[in-house]
């Protein structure tokens, strides 16, 4: 009978303090009801009526977001000096388009052209330049594939180098020589390959 009483005793114990719990939570719902604060949307927050006025003052009528738009961050141009690109760097086009022997790269910071060149990916008895351009400011680009037939792999031999050269290099000439002897220069306006 000890036992009974025990555990009945417990359940009630749990059930009033479950009980107490709920009264409570009611209890402050209703005292917040009746303070007279009220929580309004745009501010998120509870704020006392007499305090409500100073807040909604502060707020521009269409509510918490600005309708001026905010000024665009000034754009860093960044330079990179002209200079030829090793055999073993990283080249962001297909083997299948181009076996690249090295190329060349400039950027004044808004204009970017990089030249690879090196073999046809699926004929390597034709020469092959992948002139690639990038507008920065306007964030396009173009991409230009010129053959040099019966030449064989091209490589860049002489091409503008340094800082000071960052825009007038992008249309300049490019100095190569093929694996079959040949040699000329490739001329970054027209993008076609001169003999000389």
């Amino acid at each position: 009978m000890k036992e009974w009483l025990s555990l009945h005793g417990r359940r009630s114990i749990i059930g009033i303090s479950v009980a107490f719990a709920i009264a409570l939570g009611s209890g402050l719902t209703l005292a917040v009801a009746l303070s007279g604060e009220s929580n309004r949307p745009p501010l998120g927050n509870a704020i006392a009526s007499g305090k409500l006025r100073q807040f909604e003052h502060a707020l521009s009528s269409g509510g918490t977001e600005s309708t001026v738009a905010a000024p665009a961050p000034a754009m860093v141009l960044d330079r990179i000096p002209a200079h030829l690109l090793g055999p073993d760097v990283q080249v962001p086009l297909s083997p299948a388009l181009i076996d690249v022997a090295n190329g060349w790269l400039v950027s004044d910071g808004k204009t970017l052209v990089a030249v690879y060149a090196g073999a046809a990916g699926d004929n390597s008895s034709k020469g092959r330049f992948v002139i690639v351009r990038q507008n920065l400011l306007l964030g396009r680009q173009t991409m230009d594939v010129v053959d040099v037939p019966g030449t064989g792999s091209v490589t860049i031999t002489d091409a503008p180098k340094g800082a000071g050269v960052e825009t007038v290099a992008q249309h300049g000439e490019i100095g190569f020589h093929s694996a079959r002897s040949k040699s000329g220069d490739l001329d970054l306006t027209t993008d076609v390959p001169i003999s000389p």
